[in-house]
C-alpha cells in the first residue's frame, strides 16, 4: 500500500461511525469521592522578564575621525573669467592611475570603515560600540598605517607625478587651444603637499546628565535638556541600525521582482553579499537594548544565509526569486514599524 493509499484509510477509519460499546446491565462501580483540594486565595502574578537597561555611557564611546587631504583642484583665474558667473578650477592628477588618487583613496578608506562600524552622534563624531571597540581599533590601525604609507610614497615620487600630469595638461592645452592650461606653480613643493595630508583619531567618554560638576549649579531643567540629547542620540543610533539594513534590501526586492530574462534581471552574488556585510555590521554597531531590534538583525542574518549559497536558483527560478521578494518585503515592513 502506498503513503497516500494508507493516509486515505487512516483518514477513512478516522472519519468512520463508531461503533457502540455492548449493553451491560450491571451496576456501575462506585468511585470514591477525591478529598478536597486548598487552593490560596491570593493571586500569585506571573513573573516577568527582566530587560536591563544601561546606559549610553556604558555602552559606547564617542569616536571623532580628522582627516585632512591634499586637494588637487587649482583656481583658475583666465577661465573664471570667461564664464563670468563663478569659479572654474582645474583638475589636477585627473583619473585614478596616479599616486596622489591612490592616497587619496586610502585616507577615504579610513573614513568609510570608521563610518561603517559606528552609528551617529553629531556631526563629524560617532558612537562605537564598547564591546566592538578592540575589534574596531585592530581594523582601524592598518588602514591607518597603509594611508600613511601611501603619502610617504608619493612624497618620493612627486616629482614624477608632477611631470607626468603637466605632460597631460599640456595635451590637453595644445588640443583646445589653450596655452595657460600648463603651470607649473599650480603644484606645490612636495613638503608641503606631505604636509597637508593628516589623520588624527580622537576617543571620548559618552556624556552623562549627572556628570556636570556640582560647583556649576547646574538646574534639573538643563541637566533635562542633556538627558533629552542622549535619547534622542540612542533613538538615532535605533533607527541608524534599521535604515542601513533596509537600503540593501531595497534594492534586492526592486531586482528580484525584474522579469527574468528582461534587461535588469540578473541577479548578482553582490546583492546578497551586501545584506550579509551589513547585517553583521548592524550587529555590532547596534546599541540598543530593545530585543526586538536584535531579532530583526538576526532575522536578515537567517534570511540572506538561506541564499548565500543559491544565488544560482534566484537568477533563474521565478518561484523562488517571487518567494524571497516576499520574504525581504515582510520583514522590511516590521522594520519600517520600528523606525
Amino acid at each position: 500500500m502506498t503513503m497516500q493509499e494508507q493516509l486515505r484509510a487512516a483518514l477513512l477509519a478516522a472519519n468512520s461511525t463508531p461503533v457502540p460499546p455492548a449493553h451491560d446491565s450491571s451496576p456501575a462501580p462506585v468511585t470514591p469521592t477525591p478529598a478536597p483540594v486548598e487552593i490560596p486565595t491570593a493571586d500569585v502574578a506571573p513573573t516577568a522578564p527582566k530587560l536591563t537597561i544601561k546606559n549610553l555611557d556604558e555602552k559606547a564611546v564617542l569616536v571623532q575621525v580628522k582627516r585632512r587631504m591634499y586637494s588637487p583642484y587649482k583656481h583658475d583665474a583666465e577661465e573664471s573669467e570667461k564664464y563670468g558667473a563663478g569659479n572654474v578650477n582645474k583638475h589636477l592628477f585627473e583619473g585614478r592611475d596616479n599616486r596622489v588618487k591612490e592616497a587619496i583613496s586610502k585616507y577615504t578608506t579610513v573614513y568609510n570603515y570608521v563610518k561603517d562600524n559606528t552609528v551617529p552622534w553629531t556631526t563629524g563624531v560617532e558612537l562605537l560600540n564598547i564591546t566592538n571597540y578592540m575589534e574596531f581599533t585592530a581594523g582601524l590601525r592598518p588602514l591607518i598605517a597603509e594611508a600613511d604609507q601611501a603619502v610617504e610614497d608619493l612624497y618620493n615620487n612627486w616629482d614624477y607625478e608632477v611631470t607626468a600630469d603637466l605632460n597631460r595638461l599640456s595635451q590637453i592645452a595644445a588640443q583646445k587651444g589653450k596655452p595657460n592650461l600648463v603651470n607649473p606653480s599650480d603644484y606645490p613643493d612636495a613638503d608641503t603637499m606631505r604636509a597637508r595630508f593628516s589623520i588624527e583619531v580622537r576617543y571620548m567618554p559618552v556624556p552623562t546628565a549627572d556628570g556636570f560638576d556640582p560647583r556649576l549649579g547646574i538646574t534639573d531643567e538643563d541637566k533635562a535638556t542633556v538627558q533629552k540629547q542622549l535619547d534622542d542620540a540612542s533613538a538615532n543610533a535605533s533607527k541608524h541600525v534599521l535604515l542601513q539594513m533596509m537600503k540593501p534590501m531595497e534594492n534586492a526586492i526592486a531586482k528580484l521582482n525584474v522579469p527574468i530574462g528582461t534587461d535588469g534581471s540578473v541577479f548578482r552574488e553582490s546583492m546578497i553579499e551586501n545584506m550579509v556585510d551589513v547585517s553583521s555590521r548592524m550587529a555590532k554597531v547596534n546599541l540598543s537594548d530593545d530585543p526586538v531590534i536584535a531579532e530583526r538583525i538576526k532575522d536578515l542574518q537567517s534570511l540572506v544565509s538561506v541564499y548565500a549559497n543559491n544565488t544560482d536558483v534566484l537568477r533563474n527560478s521565478p518561484t523562488v526569486r517571487a518567494k524571497a521578494a516576499n520574504q525581504l518585503d515582510d520583514l522590511m515592513s516590521k522594520m519600517r514599524g520600528l523606525v
